[in-house]
């Protein structure tokens, strides 16, 4: 009778902690990843937005020359004081011999790093590549 009593009072405090060790990494993961995902969704929404008011400023320039550095100018104004690094900012017309007639696109290019080094192996080379394009018919 004592035996069955003994078998039945058996610690099994152990078997929570190896649960806990198993399961853990994957919670983490979990966690961290959607944590990132929305600091790159969030990321990518500010992106196209400044890309989009460069764009509104550049559709009603005067001259093309102007029209380039007004429309740099206001994308870097508009830009975020987290995103550190310089974004890639590439104005194009349409039609460059007569520049009111055509389009006006301006591509916007930022290379984002993870936010945990859990998540960077998600990207080739440890940073994701946004881009952001807009078009519009100049006014």
């Amino acid at each position: 009778m004592k035996m069955k009593l003994r078998k039945r009072k058996r610690r099994e405090g152990g078997q929570s902690a190896v649960e806990m060790a198993l399961t853990l990494p994957l919670l983490l993961l979990l966690i961290f990843g959607m944590l990132e995902m929305g600091w790159l969704a969030s990321t990518r929404l500010v992106l196209d937005n400044i890309t989009r008011e460069g764009v509104r400023v550049g559709i009603v320039a005067t001259s093309a020359s102007a029209n380039t550095s007004d429309v740099i100018d206001r994308i870097n104004v508009m830009k975020p004081s987290y995103l550190k690094d310089p974004l890639t900012i590439t104005v194009t017309y349409s039609n460059p011999s007569s520049f009111r007639d055509g389009d006006i696109t301006v591509v916007t290019e930022y290379n984002l790093p993870p936010l945990t080094p859990l998540t960077a192996f998600l990207t080739e080379d440890g940073t994701f590549h946004l881009r952001s394009e807009c078009t519009m018919k100049m006014s």
